[in-house]
């Protein structure tokens, strides 16, 4: 079985979806209060679009 090559932008989107549950799970068990995760929320997405726009631009050589 071959494995296949890394796909950078799947990655991503999973990092998304992977971040989206665990922090529906913390907010469920009160671990942390929703409103905390207003200002954490949009640091972590800009955090993904940066890592992206680096994979857009990057050298491919």
């Amino acid at each position: 079985m071959n494995q296949h090559p890394f796909n950078p932008w799947s990655f991503l989107a999973g990092a998304l979806f992977v971040l989206v549950a665990i922090a529906g799970a913390v907010v469920t068990a009160d671990v942390v209060a929703a409103r905390d995760l207003l200002v954490a929320a949009p640091v972590v997405l800009i955090l993904l679009g940066v890592g992206g726009l680096a994979l857009t631009f990057r050298r491919t050589s």
